[in-house]
């Protein structure tokens, strides 16, 4: 499950997906905790830039006690989150991908260095290499169709279900994904869906 805790964004990307910017909705406390009594035990955190919520780190805290693997981009651009964030994610606590291309500003040199990964044998909890969920994402290099700029919106940004800021949750991230209904309320997903497929693969799949 997606989870976007929050609209809002310090950077006006291109490509993003949900056209994001400095205005937008934040989700509540309320909203947040009974997306997590839904029960997912992969729980993706997302924005617009998550950790500008201001109820981030608690939410952060409660979706590592609730769920098997806690995940979240950050565009990096809150520096102290984000090498907090990096540490987390090196010791395996979570899964932090750091988005860096050329869609992005520039941020703190120190926060691309803590999340490159270093060849090492072990890391200090003796868990191996394995546990560190630090990533760099770059889309520099792909074709872009979904988002704010004229590539289209061909591909799902998450196949997944997203429930948004007010509780609404969605199919998947297309745009004319269906409504399920509302996490604080009644959700009803149809018996022939499959949850965690983008819909218009399925719709396609089940009409042929």
């Amino acid at each position: 499950m997606y989870i976007q805790i929050t609209t809002r964004c310090n950077m006006h990307c291109e490509h993003c997906c949900y056209s994001c910017g400095k205005r937008g909705h934040d989700m509540s406390a309320e909203t947040y905790a009974a997306a997590l009594a839904y029960g997912d035990e992969y729980l993706s955190i997302g924005g617009g830039e998550p950790t500008l919520h201001p109820l981030f780190w608690q939410f952060l805290g409660q979706a590592i006690a609730a769920a098997e693997t806690v995940w979240l981009a950050t565009n990096g651009s809150q520096t102290e989150i984000a090498l907090a964030l990096a540490k987390l994610a090196r010791k395996g606590v979570i899964g932090c991908a750091l988005s860096q291309d050329c869609y992005h500003d520039e941020i703190d040199d120190r926060v691309v260095d803590a999340f490159t990964r270093e060849p090492r044998p072990y890391d200090y909890i003796g868990r191996g290499d394995a546990a560190d969920g630090r990533e760099i994402r770059d889309v520099t290099g792909k074709e872009i169709k979904a988002g704010r700029c004229r590539h289209g919106s061909d591909d799902c940004p998450c196949s997944d279900l997203i429930v948004k800021p007010d509780g609404r949750v969605f199919a998947c991230g297309c745009k004319r994904a269906p409504c399920f209904g509302n996490i604080t309320g009644t959700v009803t997903i149809p018996d022939n869906w499959e949850v965690g497929e983008c819909y218009r693969q399925q719709s396609a799949a089940q009409a042929a």
